[in-house]
């Protein structure tokens, strides 16, 4: 699997115990903090490989795969972020990580807010990279079993080669175009790691922001994709909930904020990080 080659032989890899579950990891070690990234529904840790490689000899970056993802076991039931966030505090514990900077994606940074609200004192930092919001009223449950049509997208994958996946998703073409092929590879791969059971995860409950961002209390910053001024001011409306929190709209950037507008992205995060 060219994922394992791509990894620089210094760095740690294995397996932890947390929430019950077994969970994959990997480590740069660096120098600084730990900075513990959780990453995307369809993703895995090394989809986000580049990140690491950014940030690795300044901070202790550790990329683990979320239940049913990646190397990671499977859930025997459905789970929400109760349960994600608890996994995510057992890799802490297992791995000893202390004063943590929690890095969240989309279901990531479900995960990373439920953590951090949960745990307020835990955390240095939080960096949420376009969260999906739950918002009671607004959003609406579409499909009576969505596990099913996910599970059917997956059994797709599995049953076609990578470089068919390359070819079937314009999205990988466009992050080839964009001098990003090895990325488009590592996303591709994860997909045909993951697991069926993933689809309980849209069984679960994800956290409404309106009722846990007050209770995180680490200085926070949210890197959010391009909007309208009108959706932008009610996504600031949002994050003026944060006690100490900074929402920052990537111009041009997607819901994959870092595969979007990397430099700019990368920016923001250091930027932060400088403050942390």
């Amino acid at each position: 699997m060219s994922g394992q080659g791509e990894i620089p032989a210094h760095w740690e890899r294995g397996f932890v115990q947390a929430n019950g579950i077994e969970l994959h990891y990997c480590r740069t070690n660096g120098s600084g903090p730990p900075v513990v990234v959780s990453h995307g529904f369809t993703d895995d840790g090394y989809c986000r490989l580049d990140l690491a490689r950014e940030l690795g000899d300044d901070f202790d970056v550790v990329l683990y795969d979320a239940r049913g993802h990646g190397r990671s076991a499977a859930p025997d039931d459905k789970y929400g972020a109760f349960a994600r966030a608890a996994d995510l505090l057992g890799v802490l514990d297992a791995l000893d990580l202390e004063d943590p900077i929690l890095f969240g994606h989309s279901m990531g940074a479900d995960t990373v807010t439920k953590a951090a609200s949960d745990q307020p004192a835990r955390p240095r930092a939080v960096i949420l990279e376009d969260p999906v919001w739950m918002l009671e009223g607004v959003n609406e449950v579409i499909e009576e079993d969505p596990g099913a049509d996910i599970a059917e997208q997956i059994a797709w994958w599995r049953d076609h080669s990578v470089e068919e996946l390359l070819e079937a998703d314009p999205m990988f073409s466009d992050l080839a175009e964009r001098g990003q092929p090895d990325l488009a590879r590592r996303v591709a791969e994860a997909r045909q790691r993951l697991r069926p059971e993933i689809g309980r995860v849209s069984e679960g409950e994800f956290v409404d922001p309106t009722e846990t961002y007050g209770d995180i209390e680490a200085p926070t910053l949210i890197l959010k994709a391009d909007a309208e001024e009108a959706e932008r001011e009610r996504e600031r409306e949002i994050a003026d909930i944060l006690p100490d929190g900074r929402i920052v709209h990537v111009e041009n950037a997607g819901h994959c904020v870092f595969w979007d507008e990397r430099e700019r992205a990368t920016e923001e995060l250091r930027a932060f990080l400088e403050t942390v």
